[in-house]
C-alpha cells in the first residue's frame, strides 16, 4: 500500500495498539478482557486505508482491478500461506488423528479464505476446544479478503455523490440486523459474520470521503484526539468476551478509532507515532498471524487455557521471533512492487513449499505414530446411535423385553449405548435412548449455558423424552454432573425433573459421573510415545458433583443414586487390566463401555428387582 494514508506512523502506532490488545487478550482474558477488540481496530482502519487508495486512483484515472488485487495478494498471500504450511508441519506432528481430521477441514477452508463461515458453523462437540485451534484466528483475515473483493465494485460503479450515503444506509442496516440477531442468541454465527463486520470497515470507509479534520484547531484536535483513545481503551477493559458483540458495542472502539485518525496532528498521534509502536505496527500482520498458532499448540499439549509463567515467556518469545522473520523475509520482499530475476527463487520456493508443506503434513500424522483402533477412540459408531436426533429405533438391549427402561442425559448417557447393549441382553431389558450433546433433556434445562450448535438437538430431545416418559417402566439417568451442577439454573430443573418422575410413581435410577482424568488419554499416548512424556491422574471434581447430585437425589422417594466411580473398575483408569477404556479425558471408549457394563450388571439387577 503505497499511498500517503497507508504510510502514516500514527496508523502504524494504531494497529500495534490493536495487535497488543488482541494478543494480551489471547493470552489470557483476564489481562485485558475487551482486548478482542483490537481486531476491530484493524477492520477500520482497513477500511478507511483501502477506501482511500481507491478512491484516490480513480481521481487520477488510473485505478484498476488487477492492480489492486495483485497488491491485496502481494500485502497478505505470502506470509499467510507459510503460516499455513508451517502450522500444518506442526499439528501433523502435534494432533491425534481425529484432531488432525478437525485441523484439515479449517486448514481448507482457511486456503479459500473461508475460515469465518467455517467456524461460524463449527459444531464437533469432540473438537478441540476453541483456544486450541490453531486457525481459528483466520477469521479476520478471511473477512478482510471477502470485504476487499466487494468494496472496489461498489465505489467504481456508484456514482461518487451518492456512496457516502449508500454505505451510510449499509453500515445502518447491517448494524441493526447483526444487533436483531444478537438479540435473537446468534452470538457465536454473528461475531464470524462478515455481514457483521462491514459496518466497522465502512466507519473507516466514510472516513476517507471527507477532509474531517482538517480544520480543526490543535485544542479540539486534542480534545477530539483523547477522546477517541479513551474510546478504544475503554473498548479493550470495559467489554467483556460474554457480551453481545459486535453490535452496537462495537461502535464506541470504532468511532474512537476513526476519531484518532481524522486528529492526525494531536498529542495522541504524535505518541502513536513513537518509533516503538511504529516498529511493533509495521509488524502487527505477522504478530497477529503467529501468536494464535503457537498459544493453541501449548494450549494443546497440556491441556489448559492457562499457561504458566515459563511457557507464556516461550511463548511470547517465539511470537516474536517468528513475525520478525516472517516479516523480513516473506512480508517485505513480496510486498515490494519492483521485480527482478533475483525474486524468481523466492517466488518459486514459495509455490513448491506451501503445497509440498502441506502435503507432507497429511502424511506425516498417521506415520509418526501407529493410529489407535477405532473402538479406542470413539464411545460408538454415530450411524448406530441417536446422539442428538431420534430415528426410527433407538433402542439397546434386548428388543423383546420384559423391562422397558429410558436411558436419557449427554454425552455421558450416549456412551452408554454398549453398556445398555450388556446391560440389557444380560437381564432382558430394552432401553430407548434420548441423549444430546451437553445438554441433559429435561424440562426447563438451560439452554443458553451450552454451545449455540447444541441449542436446537437438546430442545428436540428435551421433547422426545418428555413423549416417552409415560411410555417406560423406569427411567436411567446420566450426566457430567461436574459440569451441570455449577449452574443453579440446572439444578432447579434437576429437581423438577425429580418432582415429576415421582408424581408418574417411575422409578429412577441416577448413575454417577464416571472419574475425570487430568488428561486426554490419545494425547497422552501420543506424546509419550513422540517423547513427550505426561502422566494421567484423576482430579476430583467429578467427586464433588456426585455428592452434590446424590444428596438431592436422596430426598425422593423410588429414586436412587448409584455410584459406579468408586468400584475398583476405575482403580487403574484409564486402564482396566490391559485395555484402554476411555478416548478422551472424561468419556468411555467402546471398549470401556462394554466392560463397564459387564461390571454395572449386578449393581442394576438389584435396582430392577427392588425398583420395578
Amino acid at each position: 500500500m503505497g499511498s500517503r494514508a497507508a504510510q502514516r506512523d500514527d496508523i502504524q502506532g494504531l494497529r500495534a495498539l490493536a495487535v497488543l490488545a488482541v494478543i494480551l487478550f489471547h493470552f489470557n482474558s483476564d489481562w485485558l478482557p475487551g482486548g478482542f477488540v483490537g481486531v476491530d481496530v484493524f477492520l477500520v482502519i482497513s477500511g478507511y486505508l483501502i477506501t482511500t487508495i481507491v478512491l484516490r486512483n480513480l481521481e487520477r484515472g488510473s485505478f484498476s482491478f488487477l492492480h489492486f488485487y495483485i497488491a491485496r495478494v502481494r500485502r497478505i498471500v505470502p506470509a499467510y500461506m507459510v503460516l499455513l504450511a508451517m502450522t500444518s508441519l506442526v499439528m501433523a506432528v502435534l494432533l491425534i488423528p481425529r484432531d488432525f481430521e478437525t485441523f484439515k477441514e479449517s486448514l481448507k477452508e482457511a486456503l479459500y479464505f473461508n475460515s469465518n463461515n467455517y467456524f461460524a458453523s463449527h459444531n464437533d462437540y469432540f473438537a478441540p476446544d476453541s483456544h486450541e485451534l490453531p486457525l481459528l484466528h483466520t477469521w479476520s483475515l478471511a473477512v478482510e479478503m471477502q470485504f476487499y473483493l466487494l468494496l472496489p465494485a461498489v465505489l467504481v460503479f456508484v456514482p461518487r455523490r451518492f456512496l457516502p450515503w449508500l454505505l451510510t444506509a449499509v453500515a445502518l442496516l447491517l448494524l441493526g440486523f447483526s444487533a436483531y440477531q444478537l438479540a435473537g442468541g446468534q452470538s457465536h454465527s454473528v461475531y464470524f459474520s462478515l455481514a457483521a463486520r462491514i459496518p466497522e470497515f465502512l466507519v473507516g470507509s466514510l472516513l476517507a470521503f471527507g477532509g474531517f479534520g482538517a480544520t480543526w484547531s490543535r485544542r479540539t484536535s486534542n480534545t477530539v484526539a483523547v477522546l477517541g483513545l479513551l474510546m478504544v481503551l475503554g473498548s479493550f477493559w470495559f467489554i467483556t468476551e460474554h457480551a453481545p458483540f459486535p453490535g452496537l458495542l462495537a461502535l464506541p472502539a470504532c468511532i474512537g478509532v476513526a476519531m484518532l485518525i481524522a486528529t492526525r496532528n494531536s498529542v495522541c498521534n504524535q505518541v502513536l507515532s513513537s518509533g516503538s509502536l511504529v516498529r511493533i505496527g509495521a509488524l502487527s500482520y505477522s504478530l497477529y498471524l503467529w501468536h494464535w498458532p503457537i498459544l493453541a499448540s501449548f494450549r494443546y499439549f497440556f491441556e489448559s487455557y492457562y499457561l504458566t509463567n515459563t511457557v507464556i515467556v516461550v511463548a511470547l518469545l517465539l511470537t516474536f521471533a517468528l513475525s520478525y522473520i516472517s516479516y523480513h523475509l516473506v512480508e517485505v520482499p513480496f510486498r515490494n512492487r519492483s521485480f527482478s530475476l533475483e525474486k524468481v527463487p523466492r517466488y518459486a520456493a514459495l509455490v513448491v513449499f506451501v503445497p509440498a508443506a502441506i502435503g507432507v503434513a497429511g502424511l506425516l500424522n498417521s506415520k509418526l505414530v501407529e493410529p489407535l483402533p477405532d473402538k479406542l477412540t470413539r464411545y460408538a459408531l454415530q450411524s448406530e446411535i441417536c446422539h442428538g436426533k431420534v430415528l426410527d429405533s433407538c433402542t439397546r438391549g434386548e428388543s423383546v423385553a420384559d423391562k422397558n427402561l429410558l436411558l436419557m442425559g449427554d454425552s455421558h448417557a450416549a456412551q452408554l449405548n454398549y453398556f445398555a447393549d450388556v446391560v440389557g441382553e444380560e437381564l432382558s431389558v430394552r432401553f430407548e435412548v434420548v441423549t444430546a450433546s451437553s445438554c441433559v433433556p429435561i424440562e426447563g434445562f438451560d439452554i443458553e449455558r451450552i454451545s449455540e450448535f447444541a441449542h436446537d438437538p437438546c430442545r428436540g430431545q428435551i421433547e422426545e423424552a418428555a413423549k416417552r416418559l409415560g411410555q417406560v417402566d423406569g427411567v436411567v439417568l446420566a450426566g457430567m454432573w461436574s459440569y451441570h451442577t455449577r449452574s443453579e439454573t440446572f439444578i432447579d430443573s434437576l429437581s423438577g425433573f425429580l418432582d415429576k418422575v415421582q408424581s408418574m410413581n417411575k422409578p429412577l435410577l441416577v448413575l454417577s459421573q464416571v472419574p475425570m482424568l487430568e488428561g486426554n488419554v490419545q494425547r497422552i499416548q501420543r506424546f509419550n510415545v513422540l517423547g513427550f512424556p505426561r502422566a494421567s491422574g484423576k482430579n476430583n471434581e467429578w467427586q464433588l458433583a456426585n455428592d452434590r447430585v446424590e444428596s438431592l437425589v436422596n430426598d425422593y422417594a423410588n429414586t436412587y443414586f448409584l455410584d459406579l466411580s468408586t468400584l475398583n473398575f476405575f482403580e487403574r483408569a484409564p486402564f482396566n487390566g490391559d485395555d484402554v477404556i476411555y478416548f478422551d479425558s472424561h468419556h468411555l471408549n467402546e471398549v470401556g463401555s462394554r466392560k463397564y457394563g459387564r461390571t454395572a450388571i449386578p449393581f442394576i439387577e438389584e435396582w430392577i428387582q427392588e425398583a420395578l
